[in-house]
């Protein structure tokens, strides 16, 4: 979730706030570093954000790898936006649905040689992607991965 979409698809009433929030299929929101930082600068997004993370639904990623990626990134100047922090993110994490309305980031997360296995999707129209959120393989979330060393009865 880039800063530009998050008021209108977390604040709001959304597809994405609907699918987050679901258990069906554990569909998760990433945000670390600077993103979560962006993100918690919207009051909205802050407490939504907050109620994710105490349901379980928030994921991070390990800050260390997160900045390595980001300086990877700045310093190849593959980045056609200013969005490297959201990229290393979706690189580290393997998110591979993204929700923004900036072009920019949009053509870099799109880009073969900067996302890779399996590529990103971009959300941006609940109309035309709803699709997009019918699976949680492209949020690098495997399903069932919850119930790892737990018994199921």
């Amino acid at each position: 979730m880039d800063a530009d979409a998050a008021e209108e698809f977390l604040a709001k009433l959304s597809a994405i706030g609907e699918w987050v929030r679901s258990s069906r299929g554990e569909p998760r929101l990433v945000a670390a570093g600077l993103l979560r930082a962006e993100l918690a600068r919207l009051f909205a997004v802050r407490r939504f954000l907050t109620q994710l993370d105490r349901a379980g639904r928030l994921r991070s990623a390990d800050e260390y790898r997160l900045l390595r990626e980001e300086r990877r990134l700045r310093a190849s100047g593959m980045c056609g936006s200013n969005d490297s922090h959201v990229l290393a993110l979706a690189i580290v994490s393997g998110a591979r649905t993204l929700a923004t309305f900036d072009q920019a980031l949009t053509d870099d997360f799109r880009d073969a040689g900067m996302v890779t296995g399996p590529r990103g999707s971009v959300y941006r129209d609940p109309a035309s992607h709803a699709r997009l959120l019918r699976h949680t393989a492209s949020c690098g979330v495997r399903p069932g991965a919850n119930l790892r060393g737990r018994r199921v009865r």
